[in-house]
């Protein structure tokens, strides 16, 4: 009897609960928005130009600075003329946003002779975009020259990404 008890308690319970009462319920309007920005532009001013290098019997290296663009060769190498650090310039990018760039690691030069690796180096990795400024990336980097490397020109490319973090 108390078991027959219980199982009328608990089964009114059950019923009470699955009544609505719509005197109790609320119901809140809510507002949904998105606002769209122009995309990031990234535009080549100056392509990365080592310039000349002569080299001995000995092999070494060039370093084109990202920041300042000076050069300077390892004692096995002379350098001669100028050189260019690669600069890009971000533009079209929301004001006040920070802006990623990522520049490949390195790439090859190819030309007359056995390939050389230029390790590649970004002025900035990320920048907070300021419309009133212009915003340039520089790229430098380190040129591996081998012993008695065969005269000529040599070239190589390498990407340049700019988007909102």
């Amino acid at each position: 009897m108390l078991n027959k008890l219980k199982t009328a308690i608990a089964g009114s319970v059950v019923a009470a609960a699955m009544v609505s009462n719509a005197a109790y319920a609320e119901t809140e309007v809510a507002s949904a928005e998105a606002e769209i920005i122009a995309a990031v532009e990234l535009t080549l001013v100056d392509s990365l130009d080592l310039g000349l290098i002569a080299v001995g019997a000995a092999g070494g290296t060039v370093n084109l600075d990202e920041a300042n663009g000076t050069r300077t060769c390892s004692t096995e190498l002379t350098c001669v003329g100028g050189s260019t650090r690669g600069s890009f310039q971000v533009t079209n990018a929301a004001d006040g946003l920070t802006v990623d760039l990522t520049v490949d690691a390195s790439t090859t030069l190819t030309g007359a002779g056995a390939p050389m690796n230029l390790a590649l180096t970004p002025s900035a990795t990320s920048i907070v975009f300021d419309a009133a400024n212009i915003e340039t990336v520089f790229v430098g980097g380190v040129l591996t020259v081998g012993a008695s490397q065969t005269a000529g020109v040599y070239s190589g490319n390498y990407n340049v990404t700019a988007e909102y973090q």
